[in-house]
């Protein structure tokens, strides 16, 4: 009787807290502002991983998972540091690992893949001790934490964002996030893993994205030239509200971008109201504007004008950054292919050896064979 109300009451417990998870992950946000403003989020983040993961699984596996996940994330954190990209700390989140947060873009996908291989290979590092401590003692644990290590990293370099194996594989191509997709989807399907489904959805939905605008990148190139011909066309016309209008016309007979056109649209409408306020003025006897009028509407024209180059800027930004984001001299394509696989081999070998132990191990053999 009394053993029936314990297992309630831990089932009963489980599922408070479970429920606090999960609502806590609903509200991730305004949990990660909160942590951020203690300035502590790494180590509270940390202890609350901790503590979740000892309770289901033990305080011996949680501290080896920890450990497993803050090496890996030190990796990246080392990488980008080194290349002078600047980091926020990391974060560990409960049945989703660890994250870094980066402030800013890497310049290309060399870099990227730079920083992404670095986690991995921080990760194989952690556990290569754990060989060593299996040999001497022969400890089931040991050979665990290998097959975990194994595991976690394995799973990271399988060529599909935001995983770490599709940042590296974009330096090779990012036609390898299609075999990616395809890996990961046959792993949840297998493992009815919720988590690698939505994985694969992210990276579907990254791909198709750069698909797009690699595919639209030449419309684009001529677009952003047509955008730049009108604004020295606008610096030209000063408050001549007929060139101006002219000049908008002209471009917007050329343009594809939603956004572009949206802010053209609205100078385009500050124009033609202007000129109807004009012709009510010549229609009622008044021909000259104030001076009033016309710095007003000297301002109004000149501030749509460096709202819009602003967003220029940005899309010139943008294709750029497509156009020239994922080139790679064919040396370094084969440097990353190479660090890649052979890191994917290493790892593949530790995680079969790791098994091999924990299998063969007197107390596993025992335990299975009851």
């Amino acid at each position: 009787m009394t053993n029936t109300n314990q297992h309630g009451g831990k089932k009963t417990f489980l599922g408070v807290i479970s429920t606090i998870a999960v609502l806590l992950l609903g509200k991730l946000k305004f949990v990660l502002a909160i942590l951020k403003f203690l300035k502590l989020h790494t180590l509270i983040s940390l202890v609350i991983s901790l503590g979740t993961y000892a309770l289901f699984f033990g305080w011996k596996f949680a501290a080896a998972l920890i450990y497993l996940l803050f090496v890996h994330e030190m990796g990246h954190a080392y990488a980008a540091r080194k290349i002078k990209l600047p980091v926020s700390p990391a974060i560990f989140i409960p049945f989703m690992g660890a994250v870094i947060g980066l402030k800013e873009m890497p310049k290309n996908a060399k870099d990227e893949g730079f920083v992404a291989y670095m986690g991995p290979l921080f990760g194989l590092l952690s556990f290569l001790p754990a060989f060593l401590l299996y040999d001497l003692t022969h400890e089931p644990f040991w050979a665990l934490l290998i097959i975990l290590g194994g595991t976690i990293n394995l799973f990271n370099l399988i060529p599909i964002t935001p995983l770490d194996g599709g940042r590296i594989a974009a330096g090779i191509s990012t036609k390898l996030w299609a075999l990616g997709i395809i890996l990961l989807l046959a792993y949840s399907i297998k493992t009815l893993s919720v988590l690698g489904f939505f994985i694969a959805f992210l990276g579907a939905s990254e791909w198709y994205k750069i698909y797009k605008k690699q595919k639209s990148l030449q419309n684009d190139k001529k677009e952003v030239q047509e955008l730049d011909l009108m604004l020295i066309m606008l610096k030209q016309q000063s408050i001549d509200l007929d060139s101006i209008q002219g000049a908008i016309d002209q471009a917007k007979g050329r343009l594809f971008n939603k956004e572009m056109i949206e802010q053209i649209n609205i100078l385009d409408s500050e124009i033609k109201k202007m000129k109807r306020e004009l012709l009510l003025q010549h229609l009622s006897g008044i021909h000259i504007l104030s001076d009033e009028e016309e710095n007003n509407n000297q301002q109004t024209i000149e501030t749509i004008r460096r709202t819009l180059e602003e967003k220029i800027s940005a899309y010139k930004q943008e294709v750029e950054i497509t156009e020239n984001y994922y080139q790679t001299s064919k040396k370094t394509k084969w440097q990353l292919f190479s660090i890649y696989i052979g890191l994917v081999l290493a790892l593949t070998f530790s995680y079969y050896y790791g098994n091999n132990l924990l299998l063969n191990h007197p107390e596993i053999q025992e335990a299975m064979n009851r």
